[in-house]
């Protein structure tokens, strides 16, 4: 029991030093945009998406590494869900969120078919009758295609359109290159560092527990994975910047299920547990949601009431997932 007790404080040890990196990490990266006069919008959509999104990206990298890819996956698709209905559903019970929705639609959209996308590559064995599910170096170049396309919309789109800056006035010690270095580099090293540590307390934890490592993945280090998006969402909302906040939950979203699953196929084709299937149909959903919010009306508002739906489908979809073992 004391040897378990031990394993869980270095494992949540490892979680805040996630946290600690990536707050790190984003202030660097931010920083560095508000330098190169990023618009609000860019920042929000890529340095702040994926500076929250690096844990996910060294956990389940690590993970892979590890042979755990039921954890690779389950900690991507579970971070995803974890964002959008307790990420925007907190943030709703705080704050009343209300967004122009022709500012977020597109990203919503993207975000969708990044899922719908990742879902149709790795189910091989459904609809290319495979022998078995794996995603390989191959179908990454489609899910990097889809990035990079998305970015060059997102540029070309706000190219000629004033903005309103994220960050209005930037101390100047923040400013300084090596102070701007020095919190890159010490927040990557951080996370990476943090994030080892995490991986093999969860192993280790689902070897004492019986907990299959899916539902570690889509449960435990997802939902700690996810704490520097929700902060990072509801820091900025509270500045009444809610539609980088939705931004940063929509970027974070796509960067992890194209570029975090990319990065995993270093090592070559890894397999997939069709089990996650359940898993990612109710991200994919939980994202078609969010779409249709966003196009119903002008405005994406999102009240107490929907807080309450979000959040109890969460519970819902945890409850599921932990009686699904």
């Amino acid at each position: 029991m004391d040897t378990l007790l031990f394993h869980i404080f270095l494992g949540i040890s490892g979680i805040l030093l996630m946290r600690y990196g990536a707050l790190l990490l984003t202030k660097g990266a931010t920083a560095l945009s508000g330098k190169s006069n990023f618009s609000g919008v860019h920042i929000g959509l890529t340095v702040v998406a994926l500076g929250t999104s690096i844990p996910e990206i060294c956990v389940s990298t690590i993970s892979v590494y590890k042979d755990a890819e039921a954890l690779a996956f389950g900690t991507i698709i579970g971070s995803n869900t974890f964002n959008i209905v307790f990420g925007l559903g907190i943030s709703a019970l705080i704050i009343r969120v209300r967004v122009l929705s022709k500012n977020i639609w597109r990203d919503t959209l993207f975000a969708l078919g990044s899922g719908c996308l990742l879902f149709f590559l790795l189910n091989k064995k459904l609809f290319f009758n495979a022998e078995d599910n794996f995603l390989t170096p191959f179908d990454a170049f489609y899910l990097i295609g889809y990035l990079i396309t998305y970015y060059i919309i997102i540029f070309a789109s706000s190219k000629n359109k004033k903005e309103i800056y994220l960050i209005k006035k930037i101390p100047q010690g923040l400013l300084h290159h090596h102070s701007i270095a020095r919190d890159i580099i010490v927040g990557l090293l951080i996370i990476g560092g943090g994030a080892y540590i995490s991986v093999i307390e969860a192993l280790l934890l689902s070897e004492y527990s019986n907990l299959s490592a899916r539902f570690i993945g889509v449960s435990i280090m997802a939902i700690c994975t996810s704490l520097p998006e929700i902060i990072t969402t509801i820091s900025v909302m509270r500045r009444k910047r809610q539609d980088i906040a939705f931004g940063n939950i929509m970027g974070s979203y796509i960067i992890n299920y194209l570029l975090a699953s990319s990065i995993l196929t270093i090592k070559g084709p890894i397999h997939y547990d069709y089990t996650l299937n359940y898993d990612l149909t109710f991200s994919i959903l939980a994202c078609l949601l969010c779409a249709m919010l966003s196009l119903s009306s002008r405005y994406l508002k999102l009240t107490k009431m929907t807080s309450f739906f979000l959040l109890s489908l969460g519970i819902l979809y945890y409850v599921t997932t932990y009686l699904r073992g």
